[in-house]
This record gives structure tokens, sequence and C-alpha cells, in this order.
């Protein structure tokens, strides 16, 4: 599984636009063959950050993702922005539940 996580601080006068955009490829993005999941997150401290995290199911399918027209208005949204966006990408090997919790605290 692969993380994409894309952390952005928009300026208030884009705020709505790249929240508006954002929030029309949600859905797009989720029927793409290979996601997992994808949501958004507005920061509750600094409202003009938010986080864009997307899970795939392999590298192949993030690849494909990454060329696709909805990638492609993200990229277009992120040109709206003084700063670059944190982009990341992270490979998961194993993932562990509220086991691992119950296992830490003994």
């Amino acid at each position: 599984m692969i993380d994409a996580i894309i952390k952005i601080t928009m300026p208030p006068e884009k705020r709505q636009e790249v929240l508006q955009t954002f929030k029309a490829i949600l859905a797009p993005i989720r029927r793409e063959q290979g996601c997992i999941s994808c949501n958004c997150y507005v920061d509750i401290e600094t409202e003009n950050s938010l986080l864009f995290i997307e899970e795939w199911k392999s590298r192949e399918d993030l690849d494909t993702h990454l060329r696709s027209v909805h990638f492609g208005i993200l990229i277009g949204a992120m040109k709206l922005l003084k700063k670059a966006p944190d982009i990341r990408f992270n490979t998961i090997v194993s993932t562990a539940g509220a086991e691992a919790v119950d296992a830490a605290r003994g």
C-alpha cells in the first residue's frame, strides 16, 4: 500500500476556490482503479492549511493516478498557491490496529 500525502497552505483569498476544486475531485479519484481512500482535511488550528491524503493498492495504481486528469486538476489548483506544497509518498509494509495499543499498554 502507498500513501500519497499533500500538505498545502493556501492564501486566504484562494481558500474557497481551492476547497471547491479539491471537493469536486474526491469522488472521481475514489473511483480510480486501486484507490483505497481519498480524503481532504482542513487543519483546525490553521484554517488555510489542509492535507489531501490518498491510499493506493500498488505503485502502478499510484503512477496511473499521477498521470490522470484528476491529478492534473490537483496540480492546477496547487499552482494557485504562493508556497509550494509538501508532497510525500509513503510505502506501507505492514499495519496494525487496536491490538498494537493493547500490546503497548500491557
